[in-house]
């Protein structure tokens, strides 16, 4: 009974020492060695508001969402000679939808895509993607193997803490191992600032929003729409008036005021008392009464006399547009008069009150 009881201790003293050696060794050295270099699409900036369409053929981004794509051109060399061995490719997509409403939780859904590689030990690579940021905090990015054709998703959630108003500038980011191989690091694009408040005078107060400060938003207004003679008014203060206001190409943006007071002096100086209303109608002046462009401050204006409920229903929903895109005090937007038909682009609209 002792002598089995003593080879039972000496295996299990035998496997103990084995599994400290194991523990305390070196880790596998790395073989060989990677480069990464990215190539990225410049996004363009779109003014169709809402969410951004993503594909993989151009690079769009506008007040509140962005989609960019790019690829990503990994070498592989076998060390310590130095000796190029092979290559490995990955397309990637990076679809940012900020929350205007939510400061606390927007996403960032990433694809990588490895398209060719010609070194076995890339085809069971592990990729790993990160929210990188000054301020904010994200979850999410998993790491998962790249096979050659196989599209991976990551989805990021990320949150902007506190309820300052913060400007972080941010980035999605790429760690590739290859086995063997060192690690491998990109940015998955270039760093856009991200502006996340709880401005009292915005919506919702408690919870904030973010959007990207960076990108002046474009108001549109169709001819064909319900605010039809609003937008004709639009159409023919901005290729009339001598600074052609907040046309984009053409003129200098318009500025959001929250002032009460200047807008009220903006309304009595565009659309004084003194100026007959038709029935029906009330007047309209452009640049609008809620910017720094307006009548009080610049003399360069316009008004016209429109249909009373137009009037007021463009300007409700105009607040609402600028809740959705959080334009803060003194910040520039673009005025866009969509649908005008080829045959009324040339006519010169005469308003139907002369402004004083």
């Amino acid at each position: 009974m002792i002598k089995r009881g003593t080879i039972l201790l000496a295996a299990f003293l035998a496997v103990s020492s084995a599994f400290v050696s194991d523990a305390n060794a070196e880790p596998t050295p790395h073989h060989g060695s990677a480069t990464i270099r990215a190539v990225t699409a410049q996004p363009e900036v779109v003014s169709a508001p809402g969410d951004v369409t993503c594909s993989t053929t151009g690079s769009t981004i506008d007040r509140t969402s962005s989609c960019l794509h790019g690829k990503l051109d990994i070498s592989f060399y076998e060390e310590p000679s130095h000796t190029y061995v092979g290559y490995s490719e990955i397309n990637w997509t990076s679809h940012v939808r900020l929350d205007p409403r939510n400061r606390h939780e927007w996403i960032d859904e990433v694809t990588l895509t490895q398209t060719a590689t010609n070194v076995p030990a890339s085809k069971i690579g592990e990729a790993t993607v990160s929210e990188i940021c000054a301020s904010c905090k994200s979850i999410g990015g998993p790491t998962q193997v790249l096979t050659v054709g196989a599209t991976k998703t990551y989805h990021l959630t990320i949150d902007s803490p506190g309820t300052a108003t913060v400007t972080d500038a941010q980035v999605p980011h790429l760690r590739f191992i290859a086995p063997t191989f060192t690690p491998v690091d990109s940015d998955l694009g270039p760093k856009m600032n991200v502006r996340c408040d709880n401005t009292p005078q915005m919506s919702p107060v408690k919870d904030g929003g973010c959007v990207y400060p960076d990108i002046k938003p474009t108001y549109n207004i169709s001819v064909t729409g319900p605010y039809d003679q609003v937008a004709w008014h639009i159409d023919w203060a901005q290729k009339n008036l001598k600074h052609h206001w907040g046309w984009e190409g053409h003129g200098p943006a318009l500025t959001r005021t929250w002032d009460e007071s200047l807008k009220k002096r903006n309304r009595r100086t565009a659309c004084p008392d003194s100026i007959p209303r038709p029935s029906g109608k009330t007047c309209d002046e452009y640049p609008f009464a809620s910017t720094y462009q307006g009548a009080s401050l610049n003399p360069d204006f316009s008004c016209h006399m429109v249909p009373k409920e137009q009037n007021s229903n463009e300007g409700n929903y105009r607040q609402r547009w600028y809740y959705a895109n959080r334009l803060l005090e003194r910040e520039g937007f673009w005025v866009k008069v969509t649908d005008i038909p080829a045959s009324a682009r040339a006519q010169a609209m005469r308003p139907l009150a002369q402004c004083p």
